[in-house]
């Protein structure tokens, strides 16, 4: 009898490794004329998911075939080990002839199931099974709004593999993100046959909800007053926001080119003030329909910066990216090239930017890994930013954050031409992880700052810091955000009475009072008497507390004619205002200044004749 052992990796989360201990029986052959090619083993792992309140359970069936290839030789015993992190519970195996009792070793680390074939199939191209039954309640997460899972793969891929996920009966929920891409969706079944990646990944949902409460700490070190400025999460392609308050309210806000949602404050001298944004944040699997319009609007004007070098976008050492053109290729680069150093997430970590740490591979966290991404992108005519925010991750060991400041990450983007779209991606998490963060993304980012025109400015919430204080807490939660439109019409500048003859000019402000965006909002000014120039206005987009002046030109509609004219302003198709001017015609004024001008020159006249006449006396 020889033992031969074959190692079968698993990559998750929660464990490590799954080991596969097989051990052959033979007839004629001395033991080094054994091996692993004797034998074929394929594969379908089942998970049958129920839900019992907020979790899941699964219920996790592995059929395991192993044909003989050969007929003097076959398989006897089949072993798995499982790391503790892997709990199972419930276990239960059998084989062709029914069930059979495994031997359970348990250590500090592993449980091993060891299964031996009560009765082996004997002969070329015969096939035994076994088949393993267990509960498993930490392989699905539920996350908030949405089910998360990676399941793991074996790497030997020269068998057949195939992996089936069962929904529970009636649920609502969808798959939305899948790495790699299924082969089949039918109904609430799920399969993968012969995946060729390390781990599975799959969300359920279409979108997540984050529950948001953030702290800006601001401190004036001057003896004069000054004027600072806050990032606040911004809307953005796959991300929307919902206010519940802003405390205290920002003197002003304003959008900048890159899109970010800037409040201003006011600092008396030595003035110190905390601000709280608290909110829903919704982020989407797919892109938002009505944020595209607003995205290509955009990249005309931000073309001219997004393509040139910054502080740390500069690559110098050209001939170590020769050959690199696609974003692909870019990514693939940076994620191979790199290495994740776990001890910078507790030290300084001071920047390195793209050029040092191509010199520098092994000394890379989040920022490097984009920088060196944005860098190289530019650098071959791809517009590319950096994205600072949050990541949700529940094993950081896998998904590290590592902007030190409440743990906060940074992520690029880059700009398709053909889809016009921003397309985030993460060759930091695929490092870590071996998840492809490419050709999808996952609901796990949220946006708090983006870095197109500067590479460090605006801060994102977190590193507005006055002392050792935690300022960012963002939470999965299951609320449903709330949409509350409101618009209001601000000084509005009129003329009280205007000539038949001339143009004048009128402006005024529209101002976001909801709690979320304002995209594509339609302006409409009408008069009654009145011509208007400038009828109808569209305003692209209107961040909450956000104000727009409009101008317009005005003038009598009638000549000759004395009238009261209106105008009026609609937002949204709502009637928000209404103004009277009185009409003169010119005729009238000039009657007025006739009138009035006899009766300058006849007092005039009648002050003279009284002069003289003293004189006189």
């Amino acid at each position: 009898m020889q033992k031969l052992k074959s190692k079968l990796k698993f990559f998750f989360k929660t464990f490590n490794f799954l080991l596969v201990f097989l051990t052959f029986a033979f007839l004629l052959l001395t033991p080094s004329e054994v091996g692993a090619a004797d034998f074929k083993t394929d594969y379908q792992v089942e998970y049958n998911l129920s839900k019992f309140r907020e979790n899941l359970s699964s219920n996790v069936g592995f059929n395991i075939r192993i044909t003989n290839l050969r007929g003097d030789v076959y398989v006897n015993k089949f072993a798995i080990s499982f790391p503790k992190s892997f709990a199972i519970s419930n276990l239960k195996v059998s084989d062709d002839h029914g069930e059979i009792s495994p031997k359970v070793i348990a250590d500090a680390d592993n449980t091993k199931v060891e299964m031996e074939f009560s009765n082996p199939n004997i002969g070329r191209d015969s096939v035994n099974n076994f088949y393993l039954s267990f509960d498993q309640i930490n392989l699905f997460k539920v996350n908030g709004n949405v089910w998360e899972v990676a399941i793991p793969v074996i790497e030997n891929k020269e068998d057949n593999y195939k992996v089936v996920v069962t929904l529970p009966t009636g649920t609502d929920k969808k798959i939305s993100i899948s790495k790699p891409k299924p082969d089949l969706v039918s109904g609430n079944q799920i399969v993968w046959d012969n995946p060729q990646t390390k781990t599975i990944y799959a969300v359920f949902g279409e979108n997540q909800i984050y529950k948001a409460i953030l702290n800006f700490h601001l401190k004036n070190n001057e003896i004069f007053p000054v004027i600072t400025e806050v990032a606040f999460p911004p809307d953005s392609l796959y991300q929307r926001i919902f206010i519940e308050s802003i405390s205290p309210e920002p003197v002003n806000v304003y959008q900048d080119e890159d899109g970010n949602y800037l409040g201003k404050y006011l600092l008396k001298s030595l003035e110190s003030k905390t601000v709280v944004f608290k909110g829903l944040i919704q982020v989407s699997s797919r892109p938002r329909e009505e944020m595209l319009g607003v995205v290509e609007n955009k990249i005309s004007s931000q073309k001219n910066y997004l393509l040139s070098q910054q502080k740390y976008w500069t690559i110098n050492s050209l001939e170590k990216i020769n050959g690199l053109n696609s974003a692909k290729e870019i990514y693939d680069f940076t994620v191979g090239k790199l290495k994740y150093n776990y001890d910078k997430i507790d030290s300084d970590n001071a920047r390195l930017g793209a050029e040092a740490v191509l010199s520098k591979p092994d000394q890379a966290v989040c920022m490097e890994f984009t920088d060196l991404f944005v860098g190289i992108s530019r650098e071959k005519g791809i517009m590319a930013r950096e994205i600072e925010g949050y990541g949700f991750s529940y094993d950081p060991q896998l998904q590290p954050l590592s902007l030190v400041s409440d743990v906060l990450h940074a992520w690029p983007e880059f700009y398709d031409i053909e889809k016009n779209i921003w397309v985030p991606i993460d060759p930091t998490w695929e490092n870590t992880s071996g998840i492809d963060y490419f050709t999808s993304f996952d609901l796990n980012h949220i946006v708090l700052a983006i870095h197109g025109r500067k590479s460090d400015y605006p801060l994102p919430a977190g590193m507005y810091k006055t002392g050792d204080s935690k300022d960012i807490s963002i939470k999965a939660t299951t609320e449903t955000p709330i949409e509350k439109k409101s618009v209001g019409i601000e000084n509005f500048n009129l003329s009280s009475r205007i000539s038949d003859n001339k143009d004048y000019q009128g402006k005024f402000s529209i101002k976001n009072k909801s709690n979320v965006y304002l995209l594509g909002i339609p302006v409409e000014i009408k008069g009654e008497n009145i011509k208007i120039d400038r009828q109808k206005t569209i305003v692209a987009s209107l961040a909450p507390y956000e104000e727009k002046e409009i101008n317009f030109k005005y003038s009598s509609s009638s000549k000759n004619k004395k009238n009261q004219g209106k105008i009026k302003i609609f937002v949204l198709n709502n009637k928000l205002l209404e103004e009277t001017t009185e009409v003169i015609p010119f005729t009238y004024f000039v009657v007025a200044i006739g009138a009035s001008s006899l009766v300058v020159i006849f007092a005039i006249f009648s002050l003279g004749k009284l002069i003289l006449k003293k004189k006189k006396r």
